[in-house]
């Protein structure tokens, strides 16, 4: 009698073992973020930390932050239980979003961040008439140039862009060479202003882009120097956003339609 209320006791135990645990989900390492999960930033640089708990944490499993955009970054782990991080200023008009992913062996929360776009100033808008340009090719191994014009008036009799009107200079780089030499264009994307001058593919260069107007004998009788500003580019138009040194004012100077563009690789040296 004593065996069999003994095997009873076995075959309840092994029963027990193989019912779930109640609560066992409980026991999987997480964490609760203890900060906003939406959080919206100014468009200057800014500095955050998102504060978290560890839930049933485990020996060796560390927790991390990756971003989906470039413009947040610098995640700082040094104090337990929270998350540095830099938000880089919005150099644009526009609202951007982003979001933050934070991973602790396996588990997975996000973290959405907007910024704000800076304040728009007062907008000038221009209509080009003319787009003119000269293609550099390879450059000092950098990239490669396109330099073009968006003018109120065309090449001048020599085929310089000198002739009379108002003229806005840009030195372009980009990563790609023309498609076609006998039809070359500007590859479509965004270009910011350089004041660097280091020749960096997406940019266009302080030392040779700038505004000029001309009198109607080709002299120069006025010059302006670019503060900041955007040049995009697609396949339908091409926009300028400049403000000048000592100016608040955002120039939007637009082009649309077909245009020349020159090929002056052999006066460089440059590689074909």
């Amino acid at each position: 009698m004593k065996k069999f209320f003994a095997l009873c006791g076995i075959v309840a135990t092994l029963f027990a073992a193989c019912e779930p645990v109640e609560n066992g989900d409980d026991a999987t390492p997480t964490f609760e973020i203890k900060s906003k999960t939406e959080i919206s930033v100014g468009a200057g640089s800014t500095m955050g930390i998102i504060q978290y708990e560890l839930v049933n944490p485990v020996e060796g499993a560390t927790i991390e932050a990756t971003a989906d955009v470039e413009w947040i970054g610098s995640f700082d782990y040094s104090q337990m239980g929270k998350i540095g991080y830099k938000v880089e200023a919005n150099a644009s008009y526009d609202v951007r979003q982003g979001v933050v992913t934070i991973s602790y062996n396996g588990y997975t929360k996000n973290i959405s961040f907007t910024q704000a776009g800076k304040a728009r100033p007062n907008e000038i808008a221009l209509t080009a008439e003319y787009a003119l340009g000269h293609y550099f090719g390879d450059y000092a191994n950098i990239n490669y140039n396109y330099y073009l014009v968006l003018s109120s008036s065309d090449y001048d009799a020599q085929g310089s862009f000198y002739a009379a009107g108002t003229k806005f200079f840009l030195d372009i780089y980009a990563e790609e060479r023309p498609a076609d030499y006998n039809n070359i264009r500007v590859p479509n994307g965004v270009y910011t202003f350089n004041p660097d001058n280091d020749g960096k593919a997406g940019t266009f260069l302080e030392s040779y882009s700038v505004y000029k107007e001309y009198d109607a004998t080709g002299y120069q009788v006025d010059e302006k120097s670019y503060a900041e500003g955007t040049l995009t580019v697609t396949d339908d138009m091409i926009k300028l956003e400049v403000i000048f040194e000592g100016d608040t004012d955002l120039y939007v100077v637009t082009y649309e339609g077909d245009y020349t563009m020159m090929d002056k690789r052999s006066e460089v040296g440059a590689i074909y």
